[in-house]
């Protein structure tokens, strides 16, 4: 499962995993955290490995 390390994230800015992520499982909530959307996240990594603040993690499920 891929999650938020909201203690690195900045979330001032718009993410760049939202583009990066091929099957648009990432969006932004009212704060400005990237949210992923479990239900289509295919866990390829993409966002894991293109995060510049590497705040996305992918832990065992």
């Amino acid at each position: 499962m891929i999650q938020v390390n909201r203690s690195i994230c900045p979330h001032d800015h718009i993410c760049p995993l939202i583009k990066a992520c091929p099957v648009g499982a990432i969006s932004q909530d009212a704060e400005g955290f990237p949210v992923i959307d479990h239900k289509l996240c295919i866990e390829c990594g993409k966002c894991v490995r293109n995060c510049p603040m590497k705040a996305m993690e992918q832990t065992e499920a």
